[in-house]
This record gives structure tokens, C-alpha cells and sequence, in this order.
């Protein structure tokens, strides 16, 4: 067996292992539980294959020009609430269903793991919705979107940025028919904490009940004070605010993400998709006029085929263009990698074996409030962005 790159640059976005002729590259969990490439070595043909499709490896062109931001929302009230932000990732799927075509995101699996998965009625469309706080396992989507789109089908894939960028170079070529989204990505936390955190508040909450259902961006509290909800068969209801509950603590504070994470490649204006989407995180301040504590959505404009989807939805939203440095003032993950934490190496020692909520609270002090220099910093960075 034989890992195929450095641990701190690979991101798990499985392209060389659906590439692989020999099929002899699997995905294997290391001892913190995230994705990793391992070849087989007696079936490797030494074709090259897995190095020319990594997306760090040779890297990719990227559309060379400036997004046009926007803030957004969606005009279905029941759809916008059941949603993380404004709703806006399930019109983008509606257009791709409406007329045929596949879409693919991360979903839950029956034990809350986290995977990529295809829906092709709107039905089943509430499974791609709301936020996923672990690193979803690709399996082999890539290639299954390569096929859909091969024989003529629309594809909406939907994606972290890197694993946007690995589908990109798998399929080698533009496609007409594919519509490519990723999110404002604060980091990739490990699949195998998530567990353990589900493991841990089944045992605090409902002696060892496994949960119906989970919400981490719940918003009975309200969008910008989102709650974190486990829903158990017996009725029992565990509900935290963002700030309160350990998982999201140890979340934010960057305590359990890929190693990559702390020095992503994929940050910054130019990328790999037609669409960017994230919270519009400051909106009530700038844009008070689509604000209504409700979920906003803040969504770039990369590609021509954007702007082209965008007129044709245009009658289900409500939406107002927005300065790209502004708006991106109050979501500095879309261009600045997570800061390492320095005390990352001590939670994976420990986690195991001590109390996690215990754990979280001793390694991660309450927040320093962020200064408005470093608002400043970051809109600076954003206009330099824009000017090259």
C-alpha cells in the first residue's frame, strides 16, 4: 500500500481514484478519520493518471474574470425556512430538475454520515438541503455525473471548492449542460469527530438513542442566532445556540479540520464554479432591505452560463446586486484559509478518551471579538482581488 500525496495537501476530492483504469486507489480513513488515497501497488500500471487529474498536482485554468455578487432570496417562504441561509440552492436545482436532469450534493445516510449522493425529483430534493459540518465522502459521483452528462442530461453538482475543482479536472473538458456550485468554506471537519459527537449526545440526551433527525443550522432561534437541533424517536429534543454547542465550538475555532484546510488552494474570487453560495453574513447593515431575520443568501456570479440562469430565475427571488468587497467583508472564508490551531494535535489525542464537551471547552477559550482592522483587511484583500 502506498499513500499517493502529502497528507497536508491532499483534500480527499476522490478524482484519482475514479480515474484510476485498474480501479487499484481507495479512499481510506487515516487515524482522524478523513478520506485519503492509498494505491494498491502489485495492480498500479503506472499510468500517471492519478497525478494529471489531482487538481493540486496540475492545477487548472479558472475563468479570468471578476464575479458580480448578489443578495438573495427566495419568494417560497416554506422553502426559504427549510433551508441554511435564503434558499437560493434549491431554485438552482428546481431549473436542472424541472428539465430532466440530476442533481448531486452532500446528504446524510441513515447513521448521519455525510456522502454525496444523486436526486433526480424534486421530492427527494430536502435530502441536498441544509449545512453538513463533516467532510462528505464523493464515492463515485464523478464519474457517475461524467455518464449523465456524456449522454446528454443537465448535472448540478454541488460541492466544498476543492471537491469542485477535482470534478473539473476529471472531466477534462467544458460542459455545456453542467451547472458547478460551491460554498463559502470555512474548513472540511473530520467525519469520524461528527460520530463521535452524534455518539456523545445520544448518550447525554437519550441514553443512547440514535437520532430521527439533525439540524445544525435550525432556525427556530432565528437565522443570524441559528440553533444546532437533535430530534430523538421518544420526543426528546437537544437545542443549542451556534455559540453554546461544543461540536460548533470546536467547528469555529477550527479545532478538527482537514489538514488542508489551514492552507486551501482553492480560496479566493477566481474558481472552478458557476456559482458560489454562502450566507450573507452583514446584510443588515448593508442590504437592511433583505433582511428579515429569515436567511439571506449571498451568491457570486463567475461564468456567462451564471448570468444566464440567473435572468431565467430571477421571477422566484428577490434579489440586489451588492459590492463584491463588501459583501465578502463579512464572509472572510471565501478568501482566507482557517488559521491553524495550535492546539488541534492535543484534541485528537484526547478526544477519544475524555469528555467532548469538557474537552471543547478547555481547548477552545471564548472567542477575542473581531476587531474592525481586520474587517478592513480583508475588504482590501478582496479589492486587490478584483483589480488583477
Amino acid at each position: 500500500m502506498k499513500i499517493l500525496c502529502a497528507m497536508d495537501i491532499c483534500t480527499g476530492c476522490g478524482a484519482c481514484a475514479q480515474i484510476c483504469p485498474k480501479k487499484c486507489i481507495d479512499m481510506i480513513p487515516d487515524a482522524e478519520g478523513f478520506l485519503r488515497p492509498v494505491i494498491r501497488e502489485a495492480e498500479c500500471i503506472h499510468c500517471g493518471r492519478c497525478r494529471k487529474v489531482c487538481p493540486l498536482c496540475t492545477p487548472q485554468s479558472k475563468p479570468d474574470t471578476q464575479p458580480v455578487a448578489y443578495a438573495a432570496i427566495n419568494t417560497d417562504e416554506t422553502t426559504r425556512m427549510n433551508s441554511t441561509s435564503g434558499g437560493v440552492f434549491t431554485l438552482l436545482c428546481q431549473w436542472v430538475l424541472e428539465r430532466g436532469g440530476v442533481v448531486f450534493g452532500a446528504a446524510y445516510d441513515v447513521d448521519f454520515r455525510v456522502m454525496h449522493c444523486r436526486v433526480d425529483n424534486l421530492s427527494d430534493l430536502h435530502r441536498l438541503r441544509g449545512a453538513k459540518y463533516a467532510q462528505s465522502r464523493i464515492g463515485e459521483t464523478f464519474a457517475e455525473a461524467k455518464q449523465l452528462l456524456r449522454s446528454g442530461r443537465y448535472v448540478l453538482f454541488s460541492g466544498t471548492p476543492c471537491q469542485i475543482g477535482g470534478l473539473r479536472s476529471y472531466l477534462g473538458r467544458e460542459e455545456e449542460r453542467l451547472i458547478l456550485v460551491d460554498l463559502i468554506c470555512h474548513g472540511a471537519p473530520s467525519p469520524k469527530v461528527w460520530q463521535h459527537y452524534i455518539d456523545h449526545r445520544c448518550d447525554r440526551d437519550a441514553s443512547g438513542q440514535r437520532p430521527e433527525q439533525i439540524n445544525l443550522r435550525s432556525k427556530v432561534t432565528g437565522w443570524p442566532r441559528y440553533s444546532i437541533r437533535f430530534e430523538y424517536p421518544d420526543g426528546t429534543v437537544y437545542s443549542a445556540p451556534n455559540g453554546q454547542d461544543p461540536y460548533l465550538k470546536g467547528f469555529i475555532a477550527d479545532l478538527y479540520l482537514r489538514p488542508s484546510c489551514y492552507a486551501c488552494a482553492f480560496k479566493g474570487m477566481a474558481r472552478a464554479s458557476d456559482f458560489t453560495l454562502g450566507d450573507y453574513w452583514g446584510v443588515w447593515g448593508q442590504m437592511p432591505e433583505y433582511h428579515d431575520g429569515k436567511g439571506t443568501s449571498l451568491v457570486l456570479l463567475h461564468t456567462g452560463k451564471a448570468k444566464t440562469l440567473w435572468a431565467e430565475l430571477s421571477s422566484r427571488m428577490k434579489y440586489g446586486e451588492a459590492p463584491v468587497s463588501a459583501a465578502i467583508g463579512g464572509n472572510p472564508s471565501a478568501v482566507t484559509s482557517a488559521p491553524y490551531n495550535e492546539r488541534r494535535a492535543q484534541f485528537f489525542c484526547r478526544y477519544e478518551a475524555e469528555d467532548f464537551e469538557a474537552l471543547v471547552e478547555e481547548l477552545c477559550p471564548p472567542p477575542v471579538e473581531q476587531k474592525p482592522s481586520l474587517v478592513r483587511r480583508i475588504v482590501r484583500k478582496v479589492r486587490r482581488m478584483l483589480k488583477r
